[in-house]
């Protein structure tokens, strides 16, 4: 509706205009050529919609549940939140490793990948894990070049063994002493040679840490950047980025949103499509028992694609509202460079 009323404002105005200044006679219409509808399209779902499952308390299928009046799923990209970078000494020198953690293991291991994640690609769905620091004192922006080499196998590694469609970057909580420059970057580059071509990188610019150590021929590379919490931030923080690669509406599901709230998320997300953005983001998936989210994404939909509602899917009977339900691993589980070597 949104969409609508700016649209019928502009076409009025322009209607006016054309009017002053037709001429006496105009040229004959081809046939069928007035019954033209202009409206903005929604088959290739641009901006996509990121929406972030914290998977220690939220079965990630449920992202897959809310759709558009088409069947098709809301959701285009799902971000698995999240593994970490974990680190271990091998004959006296530090390696980075892949950790996921009790409640992650199972969405990836023993078959994992049929339960949680390909039901979401069957729907069309990207799924992607993302990547955070653990309090370990080795991140994204301290590694040495061995180092991202490393990392960056194992990246990949894990992308090809679980039916990834990618890896998602959040640069926090890693508790670095010092930094080495351009190794976020450097990082991104080597994963992004280590991965096939369709595969997907992202970054979330939170409290934009990290991203001066991204130059632009890395950012080049990234497919989406999503902004710090905000309803429209515009700032894209990481070099070589450009608005077809940004979310400027970067929402936090996990807080409050009032009725104006919701307004005026779909507003702005009618201003994140009409200015050329790529991207909404979404944090924090809420279960439908805890929070409605439905009226916030059908605002959403509206705003980006006009005349649009999200309903939850008919099937199963608790869509929208599955619960966590697979095993946790004590200990979780590790991914080295003796995996890497040994595939």
């Amino acid at each position: 509706m949104k969409k609508t009323l700016k649209l019928m404002a502009a076409l009025f105005v322009g209607a006016m205009f054309m009017g002053a200044c037709q001429q006496a006679e105009e040229p004959a219409m081809e046939p069928g050529q007035n019954d033209a509808v202009v409206t903005r399209a929604y088959g290739d779902k641009t901006p996509k919609v990121t929406i972030y499952v914290e998977t220690n308390d939220v079965n990630p299928l449920n992202a897959g549940d809310y759709v558009l009046p088409n069947g098709e799923p809301y959701a285009d990209i799902v971000e698995l939140f999240a593994a970490n970078i974990h680190k271990r000494t091998v004959n006296g020198v530090t390696e980075p490793v892949l950790y996921l953690n009790d409640k992650m293991t199972n969405l990836m291991e023993n078959d994992g990948y049929l339960t949680y994640i390909k039901p979401l690609q069957d729907k069309g769905i990207k799924v992607i894990l993302t990547i955070l620091g653990d309090h370990q004192g080795i991140g994204f922006t301290n590694l040495n070049d061995t180092q991202a080499t490393q990392f960056a196998k194992i990246l990949a590694h894990a992308v090809e063994k679980y039916g990834l469609d990618g890896i998602g970057f959040d640069d926090e909580y890693s508790k670095v002493t010092s930094t080495v420059q351009g190794s976020y970057g450097n990082l991104i580059k080597k994963l992004h040679a280590e991965m096939p071509a369709d595969k997907l990188i992202t970054v979330f610019q939170y409290g934009n840490v990290g991203s001066s150590q991204i130059g632009a021929d890395a950012g080049a590379l990234i497919d989406y950047v999503y902004s710090d919490f905000a309803s429209y931030n515009t700032y894209i923080g990481v070099s070589g980025v450009g608005k077809a690669q940004f979310a400027p509406e970067s929402i936090n599901l996990g807080y409050g949103y009032s009725t104006i709230a919701i307004s005026n998320y779909g507003d702005n997300a009618y201003n994140v499509a009409e200015n050329g953005y790529g991207a909404i983001m979404h944090f924090n998936l809420r279960r439908t028992s805890d929070r409605n989210q439905t009226q916030l994404f059908s605002s959403i939909a509206d705003g980006a694609w006009g005349e649009l509602s999200v309903s939850v899917a008919s099937t199963p009977s608790n869509a929208g509202d599955r619960p966590q339900d697979w095993t946790f691993v004590t200990g979780g589980h590790d991914i080295t460079m003796d995996d890497v070597n040994a595939q």
